[in-house]
């Protein structure tokens, strides 16, 4: 993973965690301390339980940069896949041109040209 990917991922979730700030201590200001004081705690305590669990790992490893071997088998995949693809545009080319070469009489049995 280059330093450009890593960048833009911190600069996600910061751009995040900035708007979830913003967001709050405007609730809190309209509707009080007393709204915001355990709000924030039972906030905070979720948004620790959640990084601390499977998605924080995840974005660690995504941050560190590890690659599973899981995107290399996709990739692998993908490119297989391309070349198939590749190799149908070949032949619906060479039919499109056997087609257009045969005559109009061959194709269409029983029909005369007037």
């Amino acid at each position: 993973m280059s330093s450009k990917d890593i960048e833009s991922i911190s600069m996600t979730v910061l751009g995040v965690a900035i708007a979830a700030v913003v967001s709050f201590a405007v609730v809190a200001v309209r509707i009080g301390e007393d709204f915001a004081i355990p709000v924030g705690i039972i906030s905070a305590i979720a948004v620790a339980v959640v990084l601390r669990g499977p998605v924080g790992k995840a974005l660690a490893k995504r941050l560190a940069g590890e690659a599973d071997g899981q995107n290399e088998a996709l990739l692998q995949e993908l490119d297989e896949v391309r070349q198939r693809m590749g190799e149908l545009e070949e032949r619906l080319d060479f039919a499109e041109r056997v087609l257009a070469q045969s005559e109009p009489a061959a194709r269409l049995p029983g029909r005369t040209d007037s």
